[in-house]
């Protein structure tokens, strides 16, 4: 009888228990929000915006490298730098620059990924345009790139006679590349992926050719404006190459480009910009000082 009588009464306190618990497990719950996802906005870059600040950007010693210089660099067996060779292997294999390693210019796009970021890149051909070339679409891929003046032929050899090398130099190994955008990369690599045959040049002879015949062209004079003072290509229009980001528009986009500058290098570096935003532009091999006038082509005011 006498657990009878307490029956209830444990009833009534188990009762209040739960309650309790579950009105505290409610107060939890309420002071434990979810909070949606933070959206990241994604930044994307684009070719123009890399094109413009490759001139943006210009250094005083517009990505080019004295002979001179660069030899007192290869004698002192300056680490931070490696030297590429542009030339045809055959080329290569004759004689180049101590320590240069050899990278065809027709195949600079399987290897933009295996190059090292966190030294200069000295880049030589021929006669220094296709290495002009080269080295505007290096830097717009992130890294440190200069192109030798004049090249080995013209300039390390013909202009200085500064000795060649033969031993036969492989890249570095294990070493960091530089990680442009995706898209910028593939743009960047596709350039030397779809090079035509005539590698975006034209000599003097066949540009004095479309001249007189009258065909639908344009032609750029990137030399200084007091230069071009004194005498240009016939119906020839000045954009100073420091000039030439701000002038994009001027570029015509429905007919050939013919680009010219002193000796050609500069006059590479634009012709590579200008093919990665579609403008379809050559160079004039050698430039105004060594191909257009020193092979006796006309000139006017």
């Amino acid at each position: 009888m006498k657990k009878m009588k307490w029956l209830p009464l444990l009833l009534v306190m188990a009762l209040l228990a739960s309650l309790v618990v579950g009105c505290s497990s409610g107060k939890q719950a309420e002071t434990q929000p979810t909070n949606p996802p933070v959206k990241q906005e994604v930044k994307t870059v684009t070719i123009e915006q890399v094109a413009d600040k490759y001139f943006a950007e210009m250094p005083d010693h517009i990505y080019k490298i004295p002979e001179a210089d660069l030899k007192a660099r290869v004698d002192a067996n300056d680490s931070t730098m490696l030297v590429i060779d542009l030339r045809k292997a055959e080329d290569y294999a004759k004689g180049h620059i101590k320590g240069a390693v050899n990278i065809p210019f027709g195949k600079v796009h399987e290897y933009l990924d295996k190059l090292p970021a966190d030294k200069v890149l000295i880049v030589a051909c021929y006669t220094g345009q296709t290495a002009g070339q080269t080295v505007a679409i290096m830097n717009m891929y992130g890294y440190n790139a200069r192109s030798l003046n004049l090249g080995v032929d013209a300039g390390w050899v013909k202009k200085n006679n500064f000795p060649l090398d033969t031993t036969v130099n492989e890249l570095p190994a294990n070493v960091t590349p530089a990680k442009p955008d995706a898209n910028i990369a593939k743009i960047l690599k596709d350039y030397y992926v779809n090079m035509p045959e005539n590698v975006h040049k034209i000599n003097s002879a066949d540009l004095q050719k479309l001249i007189e015949n009258g065909d639908d062209i344009q032609i750029v004079d990137l030399r200084k404006p007091e230069d071009f003072a004194k005498g240009h290509v016939k119906n020839a229009i000045n954009i100073p190459f420091g000039e030439v980001n701000k002038n994009f528009g001027k570029f015509a986009t429905n007919k050939p480009v013919f680009i010219y500058c002193y000796t050609g290098q500069t006059a590479g570096q634009t012709v590579a910009v200008l093919n990665i935003l579609g403008i379809d532009a050559r160079s004039v091999h050698a430039g105004f000082d060594l191909g257009w006038t020193a092979e006796g082509f006309p000139v006017e005011k």
